[in-house]
Order: structure tokens, then sequence, then C-alpha cells
């Protein structure tokens, strides 16, 4: 898994900025309207935190062990929670330029969830377990 930032710039040459900010809609949101470029003060920005990839499938009773690497943010507080909402990968948090090794046994089937308490919605993977034929 990596933890990233995608951003996207334009001028409001080319297009006026959001008349809502979008960082009121989710913590994973960033907003940076015109004046933050020196070199162009018309351009504006708009960004989320995901994690890629965004989704993935394994077994029922597998151990699922996730390497993670930050690329973007200096902190992400992060879990993995069970289809029936118990916490089974213990609260870590990750920091930028750092490597993470973190495991968890999917014991139920159904959908888990990785969340960054710090961007989520937007930063929020899941884990697809499904029962052995």
């Amino acid at each position: 898994m990596t933890g990233v930032e995608w951003k996207g710039t334009t001028s409001a040459d080319k297009l006026d900025p959001p008349s809502l900010d979008p960082s009121t809609l989710s913590d994973g949101y960033g907003f940076n309207p015109t004046g933050f470029d020196s070199g162009n003060p018309r351009n504006w920005r708009v960004a989320t935190y995901v994690w890629t990839p965004g989704s993935m499938t394994v077994y029922q009773g597998d151990k699922v062990s996730m390497t993670f690497f930050i690329i973007n943010g200096n902190k992400h507080s992060t879990w993995v929670e069970s289809p029936g909402g118990a916490e089974v990968m213990t609260e870590t948090e990750m920091n930028r330029g750092r490597e993470y090794n973190l495991s968890f046994t999917a014991s139920e089937a159904g959908v888990y969830r990785l969340i960054c308490n710090e961007h989520e919605p937007t930063m929020t993977a899941y884990i697809l377990a499904i029962p052995r034929s």
C-alpha cells in the first residue's frame, strides 16, 4: 500500500476555483485558492489523500501482510476495521518517507476497511475477504 496525495492545479484564467472550499467536504480534501503560486498568482489547486491500490481481495482466514510506504502527508493514524466493526490491526502512526510492515487475520468474510484517521473518508481502502470454496 502506498499513501499518496493527488494534486491538480490550473489557472483561474482557464477555470474559476470552486465556490465551495472542497476541504470543508472531507478531511481528505485540500484546497489552495489563487495566490499560492508566486510565479502565477492566478493558479489554484485541489488535492486528495488516498491509498493505492484502493482495494484487494483475500481469502477468509488468510493472514494479510501489508507493506506500506508513505509518500505524502506527515502523519497517518491508520488501522483496519473488520466487517463487524472491530479493530483488527492496531492503530499505527505512519509518517512520510518511512516503510511499515503490518498484518491482520481476515477471520470474517466481508469487507475490511483500511482507514487513515486524518484523511478519511477519501483515504480508505477496502479489503474483501471471500470464503474458500
